[in-house]
């Protein structure tokens, strides 16, 4: 996995090199008044994505921790041993685009 600074994120497009450093634009949001926000590429925010990923993979990560945070809430008793949690999550995320 990427750094999770702007210059490893999927939304961050590389514009120039400033003072010595990476500069370039968040393309995560519409511009405003026709320009996209300027940052740095060492900058951070929370809507960072790995640019290293598709927007694919990106979903399937995304899906498999909702349903191991769904498995382990649904468990009173709490005894779901941790790697069996994260492997049921994977297999119903595959196998939920095949309903």
């Amino acid at each position: 996995m990427s750094e999770r600074t702007c210059e490893g994120c999927r939304w961050w497009r590389y514009d120039m090199l400033y003072h010595g450093r990476p500069h370039g634009v968040c393309r995560r949001n519409p511009p405003v008044g026709g320009e996209f926000p300027e940052v740095r590429g060492d900058s951070m925010c929370g809507d960072w994505q790995d640019k290293t990923i598709t927007p694919e993979q990106h979903e399937r990560r995304e899906l498999v921790q909702q349903f191991a945070v769904a498995i382990v809430a649904g468990d009173p008793e709490g005894d779901t041993m941790v790697h069996r949690v994260w492997q049921r999550a994977a297999e119903l995320a595959d196998y939920e685009g095949q309903v």
